[in-house]
C-alpha cells in the first residue's frame, strides 16, 4: 500500500523563496535611486537654464530702453554703471557699458552699448553671463546724402 505523506502538497509548490524576493528587491531599489539621481540631475539644470533665460530677458529690456532713448540722452551718457537687478526672487548683476566710438577706436558719431547680465547662481556654471552689444549711431545726415 502507499500511504500519502501530510507534506506532499508542499513539496511541488511553485513560488518565490525569500532569497529570490530579496535579490529583486535590491535590483529594484538600486534602479529607484538611479532614477531619483537622475531627477535631481535635471532638476537643478533646469533651474540654471531658468536663470539664464531670466538673465537673456533683462538684458533684452535693459537694451530696448537704451536704443529707445536720444544719442545725446542722459541715459546714454558714456561710462559704465553697475546694478543688482531681483526677478523672480534671483538676482543678477547688471553692467552697461557706453563708450564713445570715438574713445573705441571709430568716429563720433557712433556708441557702442554693451550689455552683460550674470545670474548669482550658486552653481558656477550658472554664473555665465549673458552679454548683448549694440552700435547707435546719430540722427545725423552724412555728406553722402545730397
Amino acid at each position: 500500500m502507499n500511504q500519502a505523506r501530510p507534506n506532499a502538497k508542499f513539496e511541488n509548490s511553485e513560488g518565490f523563496s525569500l532569497l529570490e524576493t530579496a535579490i529583486a528587491l535590491v535590483i529594484m531599489m538600486v534602479l529607484t535611486l538611479g532614477t531619483a539621481s537622475l531627477y535631481v540631475y535635471a532638476t537643478n539644470y533646469n533651474a540654471g537654464a531658468s536663470d539664464r533665460s531670466a538673465a537673456l530677458a533683462i538684458a533684452q529690456q535693459k537694451m530696448e530702453r537704451l536704443r529707445s532713448s536720444g544719442f545725446d540722452d542722459a541715459l546714454m551718457a558714456a561710462g559704465t554703471t553697475t546694478e543688482v537687478v531681483t526677478y523672480v526672487d534671483h538676482q543678477y548683476t547688471l553692467n552697461t557699458t557706453i563708450c564713445n566710438a570715438a574713445l573705441c577706436g571709430g568716429s563720433s558719431t557712433m556708441k557702442i552699448i554693451t550689455v552683460q547680465v550674470v545670474p548669482q547662481g550658486s552653481k558656477a556654471w550658472m554664473n555665465a553671463p549673458v552679454t548683448l552689444v549694440a552700435q547707435r549711431a546719430t540722427g545725423v545726415i552724412g555728406p553722402y546724402v545730397q
